[in-house]
């Protein structure tokens, strides 16, 4: 900002624009401009401000008043704060959408950044044309802006699409917080320290933030891919049970000096033990 040059200037962010004119730049840390206000109101008035609060030329306010507008409504639209909704959103495209096509993006009210429009129609089986249906969708340095509407929508539909790996995410998340239930959480802090939250607190919190979520994911998954999931969860369950007793009884058959008995029972198992005993 050069002295004699117009800027929009904003004191706090639900003020108005105004415009006020570079008079000269301070010396002292930390850096302050004089600014003289432009309109009658203000009669003359000067003031050390700090520069970050001179938004744009004054030339080019229409165009910041618009981009501000435009961002408005996307804000507007938006879920609430901390939403479960938008987590489950930033779930999904965590897993299933390459950053490279379309992201969302941090405090965006959960409005999708899309970079490569065509690569996203792909992969949601739909035409580009299809992908974003919303009047408040607007481009913005080579990157179409998508509210919240469209955001739900290609989740719904990338989860629907591809539930496996959603799923999966899902059942982990539900081990951990089972687990931390009882056990509660450890982590290294700082200079090798150690520190613990307590499982009261991450109870609440999982009831608070994490189980919503799954229940989004869930649903948007659908039903049929959710019953399917659990189905395979829980013969995992019973696949384990069997390997365990499997490799329990050939254990003792060698401990007893009964080799060729073991090593046919393995065999005859038709699949490793170390399979049948795979994780759950």
């Amino acid at each position: 900002m050069e002295v004699g040059e117009s800027w929009a200037y904003r004191q706090r962010g639900i003020d108005p624009l105004v415009e006020v004119e570079v008079v000269r730049h301070g010396t002292q840390t930390p850096a302050r401009v004089l600014v003289r206000f432009i309109d009658d109101e203000f009669e003359g008035r000067e003031d050390w401000v700090p520069p970050a609060r001179l938004k744009v030329l004054w030339t080019e306010v229409g165009a910041y008043r618009a981009r501000e507008e435009r961002w408005g409504k996307i804000h507007a639209a938006g879920p609430e704060q901390d939403s479960p909704r938008e987590a489950a959103a930033e779930e999904v495209y965590d897993a299933l959408l390459d950053r490279d096509i379309a992201w969302l993006g941090y405090r965006n009210s959960g409005a999708t950044s899309i970079k490569d429009l065509r690569a996203l129609a792909t992969i949601l089986d739909v035409t580009p044309e299809e992908v974003v249906v919303h009047s408040d969708a607007f481009e913005e340095d080579g990157v179409l802006i998508a509210p919240w509407d469209v955001t739900q929508r290609i989740a719904e539909t990338l989860a629907r699409r591809n539930p496996g790996p959603i799923m999966e995410r899902v059942a982990a998340q539900e081990r951990t917080a089972a687990r931390e239930a009882i056990h509660g959480h450890s982590y290294r802090a700082s200079r090798g320290q150690t520190g613990h939250i307590e499982p009261d607190f991450l109870i609440k919190w999982d009831e608070e933030h994490d189980k919503p979520k799954r229940t989004i994911l869930r649903d948007w998954c659908g039903a049929e891919a959710a019953d399917q999931h659990d189905e395979l969860v829980a013969l995992r369950v019973e696949i384990k049970r069997v390997g365990d007793v499997a490799q329990d009884a050939i254990d003792q058959l060698r401990a007893a000096g009964h080799e060729a008995q073991a090593a046919r029972l393995a065999r005859e198992l038709g699949t490793p033990v170390e399979l049948l005993r795979a994780k759950e």
